[in-house]
């Protein structure tokens, strides 16, 4: 039997989180990083003092935000695991939220605060507002920016024939949506239901919504084929 090439898949993210990701894919599939969004970490920064609950909605955050000496301890509430696991990794007593941003306003609501929401420049959910609304304490730190890239003229190639389009944010979806109007052998895996409405599905093979948007379940849904064929047949470097 014959072995089929790897399909490509198109990793959108920043280089470093596309990179990750691309170690967890199996030999079956091809990676083509081509970050659509270049993280840039807002200057004057200042870190919170240690009572104050800070949530991460985003790596990038917990990355980019200037962390305290005496942090040890400090709360941090997390949209997810990834995200947990690396600011326990920073020294912060992280808890995931496991899914969403309103399920990281959710985790929120039923704790005192004070609170501060690290987030990027572009940003969904309005956290701080909505926490404000319920009478709690919270305010919104604008720790990085997100500044748009163009594709790469080997995701262009790629997008010329059967290809996988994970996208992980409403943002990253815009903004391939603009650089990708049509690609009729695309097929986009969505992270959530926000991230697929920026896309118009007749424009490409299909857009599936994952129903649990975490990383495991966007791998996951990438080794399935459009049929429920399994694609994974080599062995995953991660």
């Amino acid at each position: 039997m014959v072995r089929q090439p790897p399909l490509p898949v198109l990793l959108t993210r920043p280089r470093a989180q596309a990179e990750a990701f691309a170690a967890t894919l199996p030999d079956t599939l091809a990676p083509v990083i081509t970050p659509l969004l270049r993280i840039e970490t807002r200057d004057g920064l200042m870190p919170a003092p240690p009572e104050v609950t800070l949530i991460f909605t985003s790596a990038n955050g917990v990355a980019r935000y200037p962390a305290a000496p005496d942090r040890a301890g400090q709360r941090a509430l997390c949209v997810g695991a990834r995200t947990a696991e690396l600011a326990r990794a920073a020294g912060y007593d992280a808890q995931s939220a496991e899914g969403t941003a309103e399920d990281v306003l959710a985790l929120a609501l039923t704790q005192p605060g004070p609170f501060l929401h690290i987030r990027g420049a572009h940003a969904r959910g309005e956290i701080a507002a909505r926490l404000r609304a319920a009478g709690k304490d919270a305010r919104d730190c604008i720790a990085y920016d997100q500044l748009p890239c163009p594709l790469t003229d080997a995701a262009r190639a790629a997008l010329t024939g059967p290809c996988l389009v994970p996208l992980f944010s409403p943002r990253t979806a815009a903004i391939f949506a603009a650089e990708c109007p049509a690609a009729p052998d695309a097929r986009i895996v969505a992270m959530s239901t926000a991230v697929a409405s920026a896309l118009d599905g007749s424009a490409y093979a299909g857009v599936e919504t994952l129903k649990t948007p975490t990383a495991a379940a966007m791998r996951a849904a990438l080794l399935v084929d459009g049929a429920g064929n399994r694609l994974e047949t080599g062995r995953s470097s991660g």
